[in-house]
């Protein structure tokens, strides 16, 4: 009941955003396309650097606003904080964009249960964590848009990365099944599955860097941050007011 007031007295037509894996690459991306909507932005990471303080500072030249909240996905306490600072302030969260993530390159016999564990516990559990921690509200108001981001590795598999794929590929299936359960409530559950994006995750955490790799994509370029947050736009917006548990994959045609 607090939420509906909140949202009823103040009027605000701004839409107030939570962007998880927010201090870089695809995250910052995502931050940078809602802040030039002049959105209200909580934007989440284990930590930040000056160029996304340097967004906080500039944010209010275009009405917008951005709140910059560390915290660890994969852990219950830090989600509740993050969605508490955005609840207290304005009482809803319209848009969630559950990005947070980590990939791990690594032959299966040689993958430990403790790298199975950091994985699938950032990837898919912090994607679990965030979800259930803004539907609540979103059921409660009767509106909402939640996109998460998988992966393209979630669709198809890729040998070394058996890890980082299950967890995607449960991404993919946890979008699927809570899109169908809270859609008849207003909340539009859906997903952008990436193929290889240009960000420091591909250069510096994979050995797909390399022009061999590049040549192996019809477009023959690596995607930019830009393109996903485009399409992650698109969900949350009037474009996405038909789509139900659909993955989106912006990938240059590496899965068709």
């Amino acid at each position: 009941m607090i939420a509906r007031k909140v949202v009823e007295m103040s009027g605000s037509k701004q839409r107030v955003v939570v962007v998880t894996g927010a201090g870089r690459g695809i995250g910052l991306a995502v931050v940078k396309r809602f802040l030039a909507d002049g959105e209200v932005v909580f934007a989440n990471d284990l930590r930040f650097g000056e160029e996304a303080k340097a967004l906080r500072a500039s944010a209010g030249e275009t009405g917008a606003a951005l709140t910059l909240v560390e915290g660890d996905v994969s852990k219950v306490q830090d989600v509740a904080a993050l969605v508490a600072a955005a609840m207290s302030l304005h009482g809803r969260i319209d848009v969630l964009v559950s990005n947070a993530g980590v990939l791990l390159s690594k032959a299966t016999v040689e993958t430990t249960s403790d790298d199975w564990a950091r994985v699938v516990g950032i990837n898919l559990t912090g994607t679990w964590n965030c979800l259930h921690a803004v539907l609540p509200g979103m059921v409660e108001r009767g509106s909402g848009r939640i996109i998460t981001i998988s992966s393209e590795l979630g669709l198809i598999g890729f040998p070394t990365y058996a890890a980082y794929c299950a967890s995607k590929g449960g991404v993919i299936a946890l979008t699927k099944a809570v899109a169908k359960e809270v859609a008849p409530h207003g909340v539009l559950v859906n997903s952008v599955a990436p193929g290889p994006i240009e960000t420091d995750m591909l250069k510096y955490d994979t050995i797909e860097y390399n022009d061999e790799t590049r040549a192996q994509i019809p477009l023959r370029r690596f995607g930019q941050p830009e393109e996903i947050a485009a399409a992650v736009h698109f969900l949350a917006g009037p474009g996405g007011s038909y789509m139900v548990g659909q993955i989106i994959s912006p990938n240059g045609g590496t899965a068709i």
